[in-house]
């Protein structure tokens, strides 16, 4: 015989005894009048599982205790509407405090608070409650567990369940993690029908998140996703869903497309934001160069006056070049955001853009043409004898001293103050040596 069957048969022989010690004391009080008193109704199945549950639960053995509790909690789960529900939601606190497992009392006294405020059992659960927190926990979670307590408003059972699991769950959940998470799921099954199961299981999934449970958290945003198709909540899910995909369990070709959805089904909101920064990370830390080009022109498009705009210039000019050896297209990018950002951001552009046609294409017309435009669009600025000088240089280092010598000259007529006046003169005077 197995141990625990061992205790169960204690607690059968236990229950047994009990019952005929009970027959025998109501035999010997019935007055002897010589009419069999009528016989008891015997209990309903209910009733008699309660009883028998109730005398393991109360036993002085803790191991017998202890295996009663799986029983009781099963009992409560399909009798949870009984007459006895409250008395056996009470006792299960019990054992779990006799058992030191304190956190899982704790809810166990919050949920009686909330589902049986009218029963004959209240006042104790509520002191016990009261008692079990002060001595267990800081001054901080005392007060949002007596928060969590307070009995709404609400007649519905179901709705007073919810509110106090998702407030409990959002304010001090990891405190009281594996408690929740069963609380949790006996709702769900319990109320099959409620309304809000959206929302809470948008609660389950951040109180998984706030644990670290990241395998946890994206089922529970899987399953709002896919259970509730219609949910308010659908985009903040599969944000969440994204975010814990990304950041958390480093799956990044399923995030990349939960995001590529969000930014594709809603369109002008936060999460849509949000999802082209994760996507404009993502595709590229996966080599997907082409998508990411593509996203970095979807956020030019859709949030020009965002910061990220000018990143996304430089990010894709730096993908075509570098990633994908499109030189003229990264060209063409930089000169788009010298036309949007003026000033130094636009300069810098310019020069990168001129560098591409030197180093990488070769294209002598195409540097230049950057260089004038530098030097016509920023005439007051010190960077436009510098531009000039650059393009004087290219045509020398061409060879093609003609030009040369006329670019040099626009440094020293144009700009006789700067200093680079003087060093344009005798680069002119060395070529017409030669």
């Amino acid at each position: 015989m197995t141990r625990f069957s061992g205790l169960i048969l204690s607690a059968v022989i236990l229950f047994s005894g009990i019952s005929r010690v009970s027959a025998q004391q109501e035999t010997a009080a019935a007055p002897e009048t010589g009419v069999s008193a009528p016989a008891a109704a015997p209990a309903g199945p209910t009733e008699a599982e309660w009883k028998f549950i109730k005398i393991g639960g109360e036993n002085k053995s803790e191991d017998i205790v202890a295996a009663t509790l799986p029983e009781l909690g099963e009992w409560l789960g399909l009798h949870a509407d009984s007459e006895y529900a409250a008395e056996a939601q009470l006792l299960k606190a019990n054992i779990h405090l006799r058992l030191g497992d304190y956190k899982s009392a704790i809810v166990d006294l919050l949920k009686h608070l909330q589902e049986y405020p009218a029963s004959g059992s209240n006042a104790s659960a509520r002191k016990l409650f009261g008692e079990t927190i002060a001595k267990k926990l800081s001054d901080k979670n005392i007060k949002i567990l007596n928060e969590t307590a307070k009995v709404p408003e609400v007649t519905d059972k179901a709705e007073r369940l919810a509110f106090a699991l998702s407030k409990l769950a959002e304010r001090a959940g990891t405190d009281f993690y594996e408690p929740l998470v069963l609380e949790f799921r006996g709702f769900f099954s319990r109320f099959p029908a409620y309304s809000g199961r959206d929302w809470l299981q948008m609660v389950l999934g951040d109180l998984h998140m706030r644990n670290g449970e990241y395998l946890a958290a994206r089922l529970a945003y899987e399953k709002v996703v896919h259970v509730y198709p219609g949910s308010q909540l659908l985009v903040k899910a599969k944000r969440a869903l994204g975010d814990v995909l990304a950041n958390d369990l480093k799956e990044y070709d399923a995030a990349i497309i939960v995001y590529q959805d969000v930014a594709a089904s809603y369109p002008g909101t936060e999460e849509a934001w949000v999802a082209y920064g994760q996507l404009a990370k993502l595709t590229e830390r996966q080599k997907k160069y082409g998508l990411a080009v593509e996203v970095h022109e979807k956020i030019i498009s859709l949030y020009p006056d965002k910061d990220a705009a000018y990143d996304s210039f430089v990010a894709e000019a730096r993908i075509l070049r570098e990633e994908l050896s499109k030189f003229p297209e990264a060209i063409a990018v930089l000169g788009r955001l010298a036309d949007k950002y003026k000033g130094e951001k636009a300069i810098e552009a310019l020069y990168l853009a001129a560098k591409i046609a030197r180093k990488d294409i070769k294209d002598l017309p195409a540097e230049v043409k950057i260089y004038d435009r530098i030097a016509g669009e920023y005439a007051q600025d010190p960077e436009a004898p510098k531009a000039i000088f650059a393009a004087a240089e290219a045509y020398e280092s061409a060879r093609d001293f003609d030009k040369a010598r006329e670019y040099y000259g626009k440094v020293s007529d144009k700009y006789p103050q700067d200093s680079l006046s003087s060093k344009a003169q005798k680069r002119v005077n060395v070529i017409i040596s030669k």
